[in-house]
């Protein structure tokens, strides 16, 4: 089985949202500070395929890499094992109904969010729907208790997220698998 996330995680979508926030003219620092602890939840619907593969990336040196002529904007060349999750359908966000007042007007803000390769944008608005039964769980992330707008935005320049793991659950079943790739049918 591909060692990826099957939607975006819990991180991810309260990143979206707080910068739905900024484009809403909002304050991100205390919408960070009220979705910091909030419980939401990415499930994603239809089907996917994880593709594996060999990218090109840059990067900011490491500590222990560091050359003596560093400056601000140097960045190391190097390859790096990617997967990214193509879909034929969608990625719901379940949230706990005392965050609906919060939430609900920041989600028709949200253009994409996604991981590695994988965008999804607002189709609809469900007022109340049952999460699937996960067949599946795995560790993604998630604010920390603490985490701070300055913590969180890489428009703050920070280097270090306050993300901590979550278990997160999906249904899924694995409709066919190679190398290089698995397809997944997602949702009941």
């Amino acid at each position: 089985m591909a060692q990826t996330y099957f939607c975006p995680t819990p991180y991810a979508a309260k990143v979206a949202l707080i910068i739905s926030g900024i484009r809403k003219g909002k304050d991100p620092y205390e919408l960070a500070k009220k979705l910091r602890k909030a419980r939401i939840i990415p499930h994603p619907w239809g089907e996917g395929v994880v593709n594996t593969h060999l990218v090109k990336h840059w990067e900011p040196p490491r500590s222990d890499s560091i050359p003596d002529d560093y400056t601000p904007d140097y960045f190391n060349s190097t390859v790096v094992f990617r997967e990214f999750l193509y879909f034929d359908g969608g990625v719901d966000l379940y949230f706990e109904s005392e965050m609906k007042e919060i939430i609900q007007p920041l989600l028709t803000g949200v253009y994409s969010y996604g991981k590695q390769g994988s965008f999804f944008v607002l189709e609809n608005l469900d007022e109340e729907a049952d999460l699937p039964e996960a067949t599946v769980t795995f560790s993604g992330s998630d604010f920390k208790d603490n985490a701070t707008w300055e913590k969180v935005s890489n428009f703050e320049g920070s280097n270090w997220k306050p993300r901590e793991d979550v278990e997160m659950g999906v249904a899924l079943t694995m409709l066919g698998a190679s190398g290089d790739h698995v397809h997944y049918k997602f949702g009941e």
